[in-house]
């Protein structure tokens, strides 16, 4: 079973079901999704709200009371650096990753594989059990997305 550190640094088993709900999407799914998104273009929090949405549909729903907590954790540990589009008014402020950002994605992704391939394994053999071989294929596109929502992170 894999595991994830803690706030207090200890490491502790959690099951595949868990990475997208609750406490451990908080700290697993929307951090990755953030600073890859943001790896590959800095955005402001809504932009990313809406990217989100578009790559996961209903599956991750997204909300602003959690995504900018998020990226106000995320510049604090200094894993993005946000700014102010208009430095003299107070406007959007967009978020671009940092080279320690960089890392802690490349370290939360190589931890999150083994809970991705689990959760797609498990998801492959109840199509194939319920609706048999033929129909175990990938979609060609996420589900269209409801109304925006979101989650956080720990270290």
């Amino acid at each position: 079973m894999p595991t994830v550190r803690t706030r207090e640094g200890k490491l502790t088993r959690i099951s595949a079901a868990e990475v997208l709900r609750g406490p451990i999407k908080s700290k697993t799914v929307f951090p990755a999704l953030l600073l890859h998104m943001l790896s590959q273009a800095p955005d402001h929090g809504y932009g990313l709200m809406q990217r989100i949405e578009r790559l996961t549909g209903d599956l991750l729903p997204v909300n602003t009371n959690t995504i900018y907590p998020l990226l106000r954790r995320l510049e604090e540990r200094g894993f993005v650096k946000g700014s102010w589009d208009h430095p003299s008014k107070r406007a959007r402020r967009i978020y671009e990753i940092t080279g320690s950002g960089r890392e802690r994605l490349a370290l939360i992704k190589g931890n999150m594989l083994p809970y991705l391939d689990m959760i797609l394994g498990a998801v492959v053999k109840l199509k194939s059990e319920l609706y048999g071989e033929a129909s175990v294929q990938a979609p060609a596109k996420p589900v269209p997305a409801a109304p925006a929502r979101a989650t956080l992170l720990t270290r």
